[in-house]
């Protein structure tokens, strides 16, 4: 609708390298400002805060680097609070060690991780469940495998102390 703002800007995906790559950036205030099939840059602003940074191809979700995630997250404080890879719309864990999805506390510390594969939760090849969720005090809080998209293990009941 013609609201949006646009901002060419250089940025160097290529660490040691001579490589530079020209995109566009987007500032929107609602998603439905971003244009069909859009290359670039989206930063979206909520009462003064950036409140995610989303990358695009002809209109889908994709990484713009190896390392750098298609849609980062932000708390009103600026800090990170989730980020998500996808390859062409799809989320996907860009390396057998690094998941798809990352949600943090506020102090920062990883709260849960989720692996895909061709946008479908996927236990990752090194035998990691699917998805893993963590207390603030770092320890595990629970796991759940997944193959295919389909939930591989039933739910481990914890039976009360009395």
């Amino acid at each position: 609708n013609g609201r949006y703002r646009s901002v060419m800007e250089l940025i160097d995906l290529v660490p040691n390298s001579l490589s530079f790559r020209v995109f566009t950036t987007i500032n929107v205030d609602d998603e439905s400002e971003i244009p069909t099939g859009f290359t670039g840059r989206v930063r979206r602003h909520v009462a003064g805060s950036i409140a995610y940074v989303a990358w695009y191809t002809e209109g889908r979700l994709h990484n713009p680097g190896k390392n750098h995630p298609a849609y980062r997250r932000f708390r009103p404080d600026g800090r990170l609070k989730y980020e998500l890879f996808y390859e062409h719309g799809e989320l996907q864990d860009p390396s057998p060690k690094v998941p798809a999805v990352r949600g943090y506390y506020a102090d920062g510390s990883v709260h849960y991780e989720e692996r895909y594969q061709t946008g479908k939760r996927q236990d990752g090849a090194d035998g990691t469940a699917a998805i893993r969720k963590w207390r603030n005090d770092g320890s595990l809080r629970h796991e759940m495998r997944y193959q295919d998209g389909r939930r591989a293990d039933r739910p481990t009941r914890v039976a009360a102390r009395a």
